[in-house]
């Protein structure tokens, strides 16, 4: 876990000044999770803002949960990404192409703005990704 433990102290440095002056600590019952389908609430994907602002287009960082076997089908985002995960195995892959192997804890990849893409969760576990996007969130469904 090394590898993550530096990719999350890299990623909270350069977010450094957008944090309010003062140290704080969240537990995981603590963790205020935000479902991103108002249909599916806890039962679909969710994130948790680690730090940053979900209506801005500034630099974010936060963890993103899905269900086994999620998939959001074929999208794009207006910011690069960058992500580490945290458990179960995710895929992300170019739309069209094959999904390749899935990624398990402390794997990452980056993913450029702009560029049509899916991911997948494994149906083995649940997935748990922390995703730095440095120009903010948004979710741009495309057709494949």
């Amino acid at each position: 876990m090394t590898r993550l433990a530096l990719a999350l102290a890299l990623t909270s440095a350069l977010a450094a000044p957008a944090i309010a002056g003062h140290s704080s600590t969240t537990t995981q019952k603590q963790t205020t999770w935000i479902p991103l389908d108002a249909k599916a609430g806890a039962r679909g994907p969710q994130i948790a803002v680690v730090y940053g602002d979900l209506k801005t287009k500034g630099p974010i960082g936060f963890l993103f949960k899905t269900p086994p076997g999620f998939r959001p089908g074929p999208h794009t985002h207006s910011s690069d990404d960058y992500a580490v995960v945290i458990s179960g195995h995710m895929h992300n892959f170019p739309v069209g192409k094959d999904q390749g192997p899935g990624l398990g804890a402390g794997e990452q990849w980056h993913q450029l703005a702009n560029e049509p893409h899916d991911n997948y969760c494994e149906p083995d576990a649940e997935c748990v990704v922390y995703v730095f996007m440095p120009n903010g969130f948004d979710f741009k469904p495309v057709k494949p």
